[in-house]
C-alpha cells in the first residue's frame, strides 16, 4: 500500500515574497517539503505523507503573507487547508485569498474517498487598470453631480 500524500505547489507571480506565518501538520504525517518562504516570481512545494501503517491520512494547513518592501503595503494573505482522513470518506479542502491577492487553486476541490491530493495554486496581484480607475472616478463624479441638484 502506497503512502497517502497531500501536495500543494505554490507559484508566486507577485513582486512580494510570501512568508509562512502559521502552519499545522498532523502529528502522524511526515513532512517531505515545507518551505518557510517563497521568493517573488518563484515557486515552492508543500508536501506531507502518511507513512505506511499509520491510521491517519495527510492533513496540513498553511497561512502565507505577502511581505511588503520599502513603502509598499502587503498585498494580503493566502490560507490553505487539506484534510484526507483515514477513518472517514469525507475529505476537505479550503482556501482563501484576501486583499489584493488573487488565487487560482487547481484542482479546487477534492473528492470524497480520494487518498491523495496533488494541486497547485497560482498567486498573483490584483491589477487595477487605468480603465477601472477611470470608471470609478466617472461614477464618483456622476454621483456628486446628481446630489448637487
Amino acid at each position: 500500500m502506497a503512502p497517502w500524500t497531500a501536495k500543494l505547489t505554490v507559484m508566486n507571480t507577485t513582486n512580494q515574497d510570501l512568508k509562512l506565518v502559521s502552519k499545522y501538520v498532523c502529528a502522524r504525517n511526515s513532512i517531505v517539503s515545507f518551505p518557510t518562504s517563497i521568493p517573488a516570481k518563484s515557486k515552492a512545494v508543500f508536501e506531507v505523507i502518511t507513512p505506511y501503517g499509520e491510521a491517519s491520512g495527510p492533513e496540513f494547513k498553511i497561512s502565507l503573507v505577502a511581505q511588503a518592501k520599502d513603502n509598499q503595503r502587503s498585498l494580503g494573505s493566502f490560507d490553505f487547508h487539506v484534510d484526507i482522513p483515514y477513518w472517514s470518506p469525507k475529505n476537505t479542502l479550503h482556501y482563501h485569498c484576501n486583499r489584493d491577492l488573487l488565487c487560482q487553486v487547481i484542482p479546487g476541490m477534492i473528492y470524497d474517498r480520494d487518498q491523495s491530493y496533488n494541486g497547485e495554486v497560482i498567486i498573483s496581484a490584483l491589477e487595477i487598470t487605468d480603465m477601472v480607475n477611470k470608471k470609478v472616478l466617472n461614477e464618483k463624479v456622476q454621483a456628486k453631480s446628481f446630489h448637487e441638484f
